[in-house]
């Protein structure tokens, strides 16, 4: 059985993933419902792929996306990084 991806989050992004989590939760069938789950999925494959190849590829692909959920999926990889520096 594959690891549980929550359980590959490093604790120092652990709580902003639990606080986009509940954005989530309180924007659901609102305008913002799109960015905040692009931002939640940043947030967490950001996490998970700091420091590798793998984020570089994310934020490179991210960077040519539109619409809510790519601009919060943008935010959501921007923030790990600012959290990382």
């Amino acid at each position: 059985m594959p690891p549980n991806s929550s359980s590959l989050i490093p604790d120092r992004f652990r709580a902003w993933i639990e606080a986009a989590e509940i954005e989530v939760a309180k924007a659901k069938s609102s305008a913002a419902a799109r960015f905040f789950t692009g931002y939640l999925d940043g947030l967490e494959a950001g996490a998970v792929t700091f420091g590798t190849a793998a984020f570089d590829l994310l934020d490179t692909e991210a960077e040519g996306t539109f619409g809510d959920y790519g601009e919060g999926f943008r935010k959501g990889l921007m923030n790990i990084e600012f959290v990382s520096a």
